[in-house]
């Protein structure tokens, strides 16, 4: 079988990434993996023709990623093809592929990419270039005609496996034909078809892949589905070896954001395929378990989040993932990784949520002040509990309203201590607020001595913070609450007594 169409495949789309995407080293890494695997299983003729590219004389489809854009380059650089030897290693083909990314130097006989293929010490390549004509654009010229493709069954690489006559019969009608008009079960059938020949199943593997990035951009996440689930599952009967080699290496192109993204909103959109599309995410490690994550992010109901987050908590990845996104640079990404683990009640991310409570960004510390709450553990609720002091007073309400839920002395004697010293009036009254959710009888009496209207404590905002803690004891309901609830109502103040008035009638 003729490797030289993968081949070309990952160079190009090798080349579109250093020319589009710059910054994205990880799939550069992994496309020129995929081009050193497949330099391994023979040599490859690449040559630019009216802007088509054609590798071992067969043409490359132009509509994959990058193949237009390495043909016309090519010609850019005055280079008409380039002949590249078996097993030629990453640094000369990464080389390559950046040197036809540059800027190019028009009708100079390929002068320049030949002298930096030179400084590169890439012997093996060679190049056919394009001969200079003084006044006029560059032409073609004849160039020797490029290898005969190697024969599917009577050639095979070292290591590879022999096909049957039917199993390379039924992988050359493959090749023949446009991978994305094809369907995923036949593809499939001709992974297995390939048993253990590292070459077909490399030819396979990439076709799945092609066709996977292909259903993800027209919007078909089933197709997507049925590929990585078929993958996976023939990856896991596989020994270690060649072969297994080449699934690894496709499952981390199969990994990409993507097309886990569109495997993860099948969760919404086919309810019936949750078990099968969470065998996928789990089975992906981290990179599965971030695409559900950024699913949950983007619910657009209740009802949507919830069934994100049953799939999401069963996931083994997910709070490894979550953990590592709280170290992002962006906060919005922190608040919602913070969020998640508290909804999660992820005890695992204790340490880290508690580091989060020095967090520069007011919104990410009150997430962490939540979801600490919602861990419960002793050393979150420490750190729930420090958060009253924070120099934010929005996180100070936070706080005061989270240790709310706890009626215990700890959490009456902290709001108390808080109020004395609290120079913000908002944070008061959630303070005072949040002491008759606690109830206890600390909380009340401290209620109580707040209410009277004798008292010198917060003299500039007395009426605010008398009204305040009438509200709260309504909200306390205890007899003695109840019971200073009644005194209150003859209050000489109108609003306290009004007030009392109003809460008495609520709390009996």
């Amino acid at each position: 079988m003729d490797q030289s169409a993968t081949f070309a495949r990952h160079f190009s789309r090798l080349v579109w990434l250093l020319l589009n995407e710059s910054g994205s080293v990880d799939e550069q890494k992994m496309s020129l993996r995929a081009l050193v695997q497949a330099s391994k299983l023979g040599p490859v003729s690449m040559s630019s023709d009216n802007l088509e590219l054609r590798a071992n004389d067969t043409i490359v489809p132009g509509a994959l990623t990058g193949v237009s854009d390495v043909a016309a380059r090519m010609t850019a650089h005055s280079v008409r093809s380039v002949a590249i030897a078996a097993g030629t290693k990453a640094p000369d083909l990464l080389g390559f592929a950046r040197i036809l990314a540059a800027d190019a130097v028009s009708n100079d006989g390929g002068a320049q990419v030949s002298q930096k293929l030179a400084a590169l010490g890439a012997g093996s390549l060679t190049l056919t270039t394009i001969p200079a004509v003084p006044g006029r654009p560059s032409t073609a010229v004849a160039v020797e005609p490029p290898p005969a493709p190697a024969k599917l069954a009577s050639e095979p690489t070292s290591g590879a496996k022999q096909l049957t006559d039917g199993a390379a019969k039924l992988l050359q009608q493959i090749t023949a034909r446009d991978v994305s008009t094809m369907s995923a079960d036949t593809l499939l059938q001709a992974l297995d078809a390939a048993g253990k020949n590292e070459e077909a199943n490399t030819k396979v593997l990439d076709d799945l892949i092609t066709l996977a990035e292909h259903s993800a951009r027209i919007g078909k996440p089933k197709v997507v589905a049925d590929i990585l689930a078929g993958v996976l599952a023939r990856d896991a009967k596989l020994a270690d070896g060649d072969v297994k080699s080449a699934f690894v290496m496709a499952l981390r192109r199969l990994s990409k954001p993507a097309l886990l993204r569109a495997v993860a909103g099948m969760i919404i959109k086919y309810p019936e395929q949750k078990q099968s599309v969470y065998e996928i995410l789990k089975r992906t490690g981290e990179d599965g378990a971030e695409a559900c994550i950024e699913q949950v992010g983007q619910a657009r109901t209740t009802d949507e989040r919830q069934m994100l987050l049953e799939v999401l908590v069963e996931l083994p990845d997910a709070v490894p993932a979550l953990i590592r996104m709280l170290g992002d640079s962006r906060w919005f990404v922190v608040r919602n990784a913070a969020d998640l683990l508290g909804e999660m009640v992820a005890t695992k991310a204790e340490a880290a949520l508690v580091q989060l409570l020095r967090h520069t960004d007011d919104r990410v510390r009150r997430s962490a002040t939540n979801a600490l709450l919602k861990l419960g553990t002793p050393g979150a609720v420490k750190g729930v509990y420090d958060a009253v002091n924070d120099s934010s007073p929005e996180v100070r309400m936070q706080a005061a309203a989270a240790i709310s839920t706890r009626k215990d002395g700890k959490t009456s004697a902290t709001l108390i201590r808080a109020i004395e010293s609290e120079g913000d009036g908002d944070v008061q009254l959630a303070m005072i607020a949040a002491l008759g959710k606690v109830a206890t009888s600390e909380a009340v009496q401290k209620l109580v001595r707040l209410a009277e209207p004798e008292g010198r404590l917060f003299r500039k905002k007395e009426a605010t913070l008398r009204v305040a803690a009438v509200q709260a004891l309504a909200e306390a309901r205890t007899p003695a609450a109840v019971n200073a609830l009644k005194e209150l109502t003859s209050d000489k103040d109108k609003d306290v007594r009004e007030t009392a008035t109003r809460a008495l009638a609520q709390a009996t």
